[in-house]
């Protein structure tokens, strides 16, 4: 890349730009009730960090979701609330003298534009807002399996803020196009394993950390929490998933699906996976699943981990968790601590397993049997590993339990 001379002057003054954001956001407020809100902005979105720097994201969730959101109600303490062209002017000055002519330009465009005049229907702004969020290509990738959560733990919203800002620098670098999904999700992924300053453990195991504790505290089961915090250390373990273990212990369902053989409780399975329909046609996801055998393996854990029936999911994880911790697998224990649990939860008056709760532990076991996951009285080497990855699944994508 074609590098330029700047005068030292100017490169001097740039880190001082740099280096003293507050000095710019105490100038700004002071501006007017414009510049004012945009300083509130920052504020909020730098959480006591000093000078920090926005990224993409912030910029654009002031600009098309917080904005409109403050043109329909305005604080109590700015009245009148300054019309939407003064903000918008006041912001881009603001990244103008931090030297991000890129957030600038956000701010003076069309696309913006298009959002703040339509700010007064709450909901045609908001659909506007996710069109344009999707099209910069900045969000994290669906991909990732991981549900983020609206007040976020201080690992979760640190990894969000790296994967953003990665795909932010290689968007404006030129080296990623917004809308390839594929190599999107392949820098994220590669965003999961950095290692932060000063810490061994990767930012993706780092938050699972984190969503465990989460998962163990806000479950009203003592019973569940005793199990998450015993099953704790082999969830952080890492896993060994090669591509030649994965096709091993999903080749039989592989095959189901690839020959749509309608016959015997595998067939069944693949129904219930959501790989073939029921006229046996393969499904998007069975397609995609024949195609990559990681993402068959993914299918194998959500039918089990997060299971469609809402009784079979709520025993899910306390299953997976006891199967896991068990040498051999007693159904009527299994059943006896099940069973508990939804009393803890309130799900059922009495601390016995209602029958509604056992045809399911049956159902979830019996397609264990089917899948290849147990054998006899214990889990396969394949289920322990579907159970692990199970457990990671509810800790990161579930925000409700």
């Amino acid at each position: 890349m074609r590098r330029t001379n700047r005068d030292p002057a100017d490169r001097r003054a740039k880190l001082t730009t740099m280096q003293d954001v507050e000095t710019v956001v105490e100038e700004l407020a002071d501006h007017d009730d414009a510049g004012l809100v945009v300083a509130a902005c920052w504020y909020d979105v730098s959480d006591d960090r000093p000078n920090y720097r926005m990224s993409q994201f912030d910029v654009q969730n002031f600009l098309w979701l917080t904005l409109p959101q403050l043109l329909r109600d305005p604080p109590a303490d700015i009245d009148p609330m300054p019309g939407w062209r003064e903000v918008v002017a006041e912001a881009a000055w603001f990244f103008e003298r931090l030297d991000q002519p890129r957030y600038a330009a956000i701010c003076r465009g069309q696309r913006t534009a298009e959002i703040l005049e339509a700010a007064h229907d709450a909901m045609h702004s908001f659909e506007l807002y996710a069109r344009a969020t999707h099209d910069s290509g900045i969000m994290p990738p669906v991909g990732l399996r991981i549900t983020w959560l609206d007040s976020p733990g201080p690992r979760e919203q640190a990894l969000y803020d790296a994967i953003t800002r990665a795909l932010e620098r290689a968007i404006a670098a030129g080296e990623l196009d917004p809308a390839e999904d594929a190599k999107r999700l392949a820098l994220a992924a590669g965003v999961l394993e950095q290692l932060p300053d000063g810490h061994l453990e990767t930012m993706q195991d780092l938050m699972l950390a984190e969503r465990m504790h989460r998962l163990r505290t806000t479950s009203g089961s003592q019973t569940l929490r005793e199990l998450l915090v015993r099953v704790g250390p082999d969830v952080a373990k890492p896993l060994d998933l090669t591509p030649e273990l994965l096709l091993a212990g999903t080749r039989p369902l592989g095959q189901i699906v690839h020959d749509r053989d309608g016959t015997g409780p595998l067939a069944a399975l693949a129904r219930k996976f959501g790989l073939l329909d029921e006229n046996l046609d393969r499904t998007d996801d069975g397609e995609r699943a024949l195609a990559q055998p990681v993402l068959l393996f993914e299918a194998v854990v959500d039918g089990f981990a997060v299971p469609d029936d809402p009784t079979a999911r709520h025993a899910a994880l306390p299953l997976l968790a006891m199967l896991i911790l068990s040498d051999t697998i007693d159904e009527e224990m299994l059943l006896d601590r099940i069973g508990i649990v939804f009393f803890e939860t309130r799900e059922s008056d009495v601390p016995t397993p209602s029958d509604t709760v056992r045809r399911a532990v049956a159902g979830l076991l019996a397609d264990m049997r089917t899948a290849g996951l147990t054998a006899g009285d214990r889990l396969t080497d394949f289920g322990r590993r579907v159970a692990l990855t199970g457990l990671r699944t509810r800790a990161m994508r579930s925000a409700d339990d």
